[in-house]
């Protein structure tokens, strides 16, 4: 997977193409067609530890933080989601406000 990226606190690289892809599915499954992420293409980076969070990169170069529901969302605002214009944006977040 990519490690051009540097994880703190406990967030971890996902390393199988397997779990990437599994989580890839996860999230859009789980989009209403207004949601924010609705239509974008994503890759899943990261993972917290013992959380349903995922880090993903955006078509368009920004980065989401997803709370994956593990069913199907009919609201826009789930599952819920942060959005931050680069890599380092989110980074400059501490751990434990992420």
């Amino acid at each position: 997977m990519d490690s051009s990226y540097e994880w703190d606190g406990d967030w971890s690289a996902i390393e199988s193409k397997d779990e990437q892809q599994g989580l890839e599915a996860e999230l859009l499954r789980e989009l209403s067609s207004d949601h924010v992420l609705h239509g974008h293409r994503i890759t899943a980076l990261a993972r917290r530890w013992r959380r349903d969070d995922v880090l993903f990169r955006l078509d368009d170069g920004r980065f989401a933080q997803v709370h994956l529901t593990w069913r199907y969302e009919s609201r826009s605002n789930w599952p819920s989601t942060e959005i931050y214009p680069t890599f380092d944006a989110w980074k400059a977040v501490p751990p434990e406000d992420r």
